[in-house]
């Protein structure tokens, strides 16, 4: 692996709390750095060939990682480029590497006058994650995956392919990735040409509401659990009376009880532990079963 990926870019045992959004986690066995699509190509399939287990972390906004840490490669995903593919007279389609900051490209594009993804100004993770999970914004409702008309894929065993936008299966927090363990190298979107002003306004207006109405600037990931039955996760909760309930380091936000803050040195343990205590609370005065919408790893 050494070999391919550079003797000095492969470390061993890093801890890997530092590099999510979270501050937990424990160390990576071994951790890759991939800043290229070459990079994140052959981290795959190096780890394919030595049947070593691979794990690709992007803004790590959606991932819970164990304190015990992760065996095998841990590769943190820098591949951050963007370039228009073809320009039309009412259409823009650019081409966005897995990698790329989500915040980053709602603003930049909305600063070029093109719209269809600001709506997604202030989504933490990466363009990678985002489609992944087919990240959202409810009103108006706008998924990552609506823009979306191609990607370039690789499969754990190092296939690679390119597909288009009905591969993905995309549905409420959900695409096929989830079942596949296919890896986004790089995604292509269709974007329109708008007045870059009224689209900057747009933007603004999404990013100030998640302001006014997530917790930021501490310890924690995007919503933790799914909408359920048609009903609000964060208001189940919050109806359960579990704003601020903490077990250990970790506690129900009390701005918007979908979130869960690491505000004192959370373990994995602790998070595992008041999950599970949120849902038994909602099953038995809701009788509703939460889904986790966080992956645990």
């Amino acid at each position: 692996m050494e070999k391919i990926l550079g003797k000095e870019r492969v470390r061993n045992n890093i801890l890997l709390a530092p590099f999510t959004t979270f501050k937990i986690g424990g160390p990576a066995q071994f951790f890759f750095e991939a800043l290229s699509d070459d990079d994140l190509v052959h981290a795959v399939k190096s780890s394919a060939k030595l049947k070593l287990p691979i794990t690709i972390l992007g803004g790590t906004s959606n991932v819970i990682i164990s304190d015990a840490g992760i065996k095998g490669l841990v590769v943190i995903n820098r591949n951050i480029y963007k370039t228009i593919v073809c320009e039309e007279d009412k259409v823009v389609y650019l081409k966005v590497s897995s990698g790329y900051s989500m915040t980053r490209l709602a603003k930049e594009t909305a600063e070029d006058g093109l719209t269809g993804l600001e709506f997604h100004l202030g989504l933490p993770g990466t363009v990678g994650g985002a489609l992944f999970m087919n990240s959202k914004w409810t009103n108006p409702v706008s998924y990552v995956g609506d823009t979306l008309t191609s990607a370039k894929l690789i499969n754990p065993s190092g296939e690679i392919k390119i597909v288009n936008r009905d591969y993905f299966q995309f549905g409420y927090d959900q695409s096929i990735l989830q079942k596949t363990k296919e890896i986004v190298i790089w995604a292509q979107f269709r974007l329109k040409k708008a007045k870059p002003q009224a689209v900057i306004e747009q933007g603004k207006k999404a990013f100030l509401y998640r302001k006014q109405t997530q917790p930021f600037g501490v310890f924690s990931s995007g919503c933790f659990f799914r909408n359920a039955d048609g009903r609000s996760a964060g208001e189940l909760i919050d109806k359960s009376g579990l704003k601020g309930f903490r077990i250990g380091g970790a506690r129900v936000s009390d701005k918007h009880a979908n979130f869960i803050i690491n505000f004192n040195h959370a373990s994995s343990d602790d998070i595992k532990k008041l999950i599970s205590h949120i849902k038994r609370e909602v099953y038995q005065k809701h009788n509703i079963k939460l889904q986790e919408e966080v992956v645990f790893i």
